[in-house]
């Protein structure tokens, strides 16, 4: 019989491989539902956060808050709450909680007394509300499936309604106000401009809008705007569309249900079939049932807490905090061709370049870590990075691995020249323990001469003008030479 224990041995060794990059991964995630805590409902309708950092859930079985640790159940604590869909929250500047419901309209809740609108909303229909949000100013703007857009100052209410306003639908989605007080609201046949006393209308008639069923709007911090409609992700900078489907990205679904931006300026999109972040360029990261913890791939909600973890909603699977930040970037050769095959320890974790050079890693929020590509095979040492306190996503960390670019001359001394030019600096490997080098520009001219250098110490040439040069490299056995480009 042949013997066994070595292949017994390496099984070993790879299930505890498995195992640790599993539970590594594992610990960014927390379920909860209503089997493993005490949250009312596993179908999560809305999500909000409050200035103490209280976490409050809209479900289609009630409210809850999540303290901590700890669960508060106001459907079962609190009669006063009739409703048990909660479709929308959000909290104002004194830390009420406004919430909408299906069939009891606005309620307002201030951690110890609750005040409903029953007269109201039987007078304006305020019915299947679906969204609140509160400017500047303290005024509620409400709005409603089926019964048109609301104010409410606190005194005096006001409804805006196809017949007796421009707003292109009553059946309202979303509403969100922009930096300028301007009022976006999203409908089933496309988006309705408010400013002031003017109307505008966006559908896929007059502009690039994907479809005219518009469940979210979010402003960037460029004053652009994200909308997420039934056919896909489109991006309005005020003059310009772009449009975002599964045909020409890797969003998940052309159903986009949620967005929400995070301090880094991340986009973060909740579809029915799955969750996406963009960075609004280039940068695109899936969360699917198939790549990560998540329980399921239709997400109804988002929401982004202070600390900076994301919680998602799903539509029958409870809720989900993420409680990770990427790193990602493109690790290239001295001559920028993108490498494959690279592994970069980062962390605790360990991840390889894709076809296009490409990596990504999570870790937790806030941690202080040290990220390294491994040069097998090659003869420079790659760099090392530190990072203190993560607190946003990182998706440009780029990394130059050379393998070393030989000067030449007469002299004997081999002398190899690591250009880390996306980092912004060279190193100079030699025998000799120190020498005179000088950067000269096409037009002849020295432009920086270190008349001491040392031996694979960093020139940091981030600061020199964009020029094709000579290095020229002077030791006690000769002089060697070698041209590369900064441009």
């Amino acid at each position: 019989m042949p013997n066994m224990r070595p292949f017994r041995s390496l099984v070993g060794l790879l299930l505890m491989l498995l195992s640790h990059t599993a539970f590594a991964q594992q610990t960014l995630w927390t379920i909860f539902n209503t089997s493993n805590s005490d949250i009312a409902g596993n179908n999560i309708l809305a999500l909000t956060t409050d200035a103490k950092g209280n976490k409050w859930v809209g479900t289609n079985l009630g409210l809850c808050r999540l303290t901590g640790r700890t669960w508060t159940d106001y459907t079962m604590f609190n009669k006063k709450l009739k409703d048990q869909f909660i479709n929308c929250l959000t909290t104002d500047k004194e830390g009420n909680l406004w919430l909408g419901t299906d069939d009891y309209g606005v309620m307002k809740f201030d951690g110890v007394h609750w005040t409903e609108y029953t007269a109201e909303t039987k007078r304006y229909g305020m019915k299947f509300i679906r969204e609140i949000t509160i400017d500047r100013q303290g005024t509620l703007w409400i709005g409603v499936t089926l019964g048109g857009l609301l104010s409410f100052d606190g005194t005096h209410w006001q409804k805006y309604t196809q017949q007796s306003s421009s707003l292109v639908s009553d059946f309202i989605h979303c509403v969100t106000i922009d930096k300028r007080g301007r009022k976006w609201i999203g409908t089933n046949e496309g988006i309705s401009l408010l400013n002031g006393e003017q109307w505008s209308t966006f559908t896929t008639t007059n502009s690039s809008l994907p479809h005219n069923n518009v469940p979210s709007i979010v402003e960037a911090a460029d004053g652009s705007f994200w909308m997420g409609t039934l056919g896909g992700l489109a991006h309005y900078d005020g003059s310009r569309w772009t449009t975002y489907t599964v045909d020409n990205s890797p969003l998940p679904s052309d159903q986009v249900n949620d967005l929400a931006i995070d301090e880094g300026g991340l986009l973060w999109i909740a579809t029915a079939k799955g969750v996406a972040s963009f960075d609004g360029h280039k940068h695109w990261q899936t969360f699917t049932p198939a790549n990560s913890p998540i329980p399921q791939a239709s997400v109804n909600c988002i929401a982004i807490d202070a600390q900076g973890s994301k919680w998602f909603g799903t539509d029958s699977r409870g809720l989900v905090r993420f409680s990770g930040q990427s790193i990602a970037g493109t690790v290239r050769d001295e001559r920028g061709t993108p490498i494959e095959g690279i592994t970069l320890s980062i962390g605790n974790a360990t991840v390889t370049t894709d076809k296009e050079g490409r990596y990504t890693a999570h870790l937790p929020v806030g941690s202080t870590f040290v990220a390294r590509p491994v040069s097998e095979g090659r003869s420079a040492t790659p760099e090392s990075r530190q990072y203190s306190s993560l607190s946003r996503s990182l998706l440009n960390e780029d990394y130059t691995l050379s393998s070393g670019m030989e000067a030449q001359g007469r002299s004997t001394e081999k002398i190899t020249v690591n250009p880390f030019l996306s980092q912004g600096y060279i190193t100079i490997s030699m025998e000799s323990e120190a020498a005179e080098v000088e950067f000269v520009g096409s037009d002849g001219r020295s432009v920086r001469t270190l008349p001491q250098y040392r031996n694979g110490q960093r020139i940091t040439i981030s600061k020199m003008p964009k020029d094709s040069y000579t290095l020229h490299i002077r030791t006690n056995k000769g002089e060697k030479t070698l041209r590369f480009n900064l441009k």
